[in-house]
């Protein structure tokens, strides 16, 4: 019975941001709707599947809709000004966890891994491999930081800044409700069971990606994603993000949370910044696409952003990928020969005194 009231009032918030034309509504709306009943109830029921892998997969799909053999060439392009950008966005990220660390005096490893832009349970997993981390303490940072983008990105977007303001879409593109669609979602879902069998980041949208990118490539006639399932997935994502937000136990919280939420903001508008410069280093992107490109928020959650405003998926859906492939693949060795440096000065230190 807790998980259809929780289901009721995700879908209530949905509807309200809905009426309200707030961005990214039933996404949002559905986030609040579930974090709102679980603290007034007390209540996290279960899940009887998992709502985001479901909630990808049309999002996937969606994306993979926008590539062609152009898109793939002005990929390779991309790839020094995405190096540049990935890098710089890290490194600012490590300053903002010295500052957090100092701050708060919280462990500095587990600061660098939480403050780190990659996903969620990707930094956990990542981080539940080196001694020393405590989880809690990057589980919170990580979840400020997506929840700020999230609530933040959207509002940035949809204002006179960046010219997207004067019409707000909440559920973008899509078509109208056809069975058609039904053997291609069934066909992205296997795609995405295959892409976690072979381990990728964020297997159910990069599968759906890949698998409908090929069919098209390929001259297959795929049909679009009707919008009603569109929004759906926003809400499937919605609750799962908002049944995340579990901070646990941890000294001094309120100003652990609230050191969080500033660095979040800050790394937002840094990030702001730095597709400002990108406008200098590429040609054909806008500042719209360039930011929501290079926001530090989760993969997924951006890419729905980019379609909500009709910006330019492709490049959204790389420079996120980009980032997240160098934080699997490079950013665990470079962290740990950093805290194999900080352990060495301490030992010598301990030694000298």
């Amino acid at each position: 019975m807790s998980f259809y009231k929780m289901l009721a009032s995700a879908l209530i918030g949905g509807t309200v941001f809905y009426l309200c034309h707030l961005p990214l509504a039933w996404l949002l709306g559905a986030m609040i709707g579930t974090l709102a009943y679980v603290k007034l109830s007390k209540q996290t029921p279960k899940l009887p599947f998992s709502f985001r892998t479901y909630g990808l997969i049309p999002i996937g799909y969606t994306i993979g809709e926008h590539f062609n053999k152009q898109t793939l060439m002005d990929m390779v392009t991309h790839l020094p000004s995405m190096l540049l950008m990935t890098v710089g966005l890290i490194l600012f990220s490590l300053l903002l966890a010295v500052v957090t660390n100092k701050l708060t005096h919280s462990n500095l490893k587990s600061t660098i891994a939480g403050s780190i832009p990659g996903g969620l349970t990707q930094m956990i997993a990542i981080s539940s491999e080196i001694k020393g981390i405590d989880l809690t303490v990057v589980t919170i940072i990580q979840v400020c930081r997506i929840i700020t983008v999230i609530m933040l990105v959207p509002f940035i977007v949809y204002s006179p800044i960046l010219h997207a303001g004067s019409t707000v879409v909440s559920v973008a593109g899509g078509a109208p409700v056809s069975w058609l669609i039904l053997p291609f979602l069934a066909i992205a879902f296997i795609a995405g069971i295959i892409a976690k069998k072979c381990k990728f980041p964020t297997p159910f949208m990069l599968g759906p990606l890949i698998i409908i990118a090929i069919l098209l490539l390929a001259g297959v006639n795929v049909p679009t994603v009707p919008t009603p399932i569109i929004a759906a997935a926003q809400v499937l994502i919605g609750i799962d993000l908002g049944l995340q937000m579990k901070f646990g136990k941890i000294e001094n919280k309120s100003r652990f949370l609230a050191v969080s939420v500033i660095s979040s903001i800050v790394l937002v508008s840094f990030s702001f910044l730095l597709s400002a410069i990108l406008l200098g280093i590429e040609e054909n992107i806008s500042l719209l696409t360039a930011f929501i490109g290079l926001a530090p928020g989760g993969m997924a959650e951006m890419a729905i952003l980019g379609q909500a405003v009709q910006a330019d998926l492709t490049i959204i859906t790389t420079y996120q990928l980009f980032r997240l492939l160098f934080i699997l693949f490079i950013v665990p060795i470079i962290m740990k020969r950093i805290f194999l440096y900080m352990e060495r000065r301490k030992e010598i230190k301990a030694v000298l005194k």
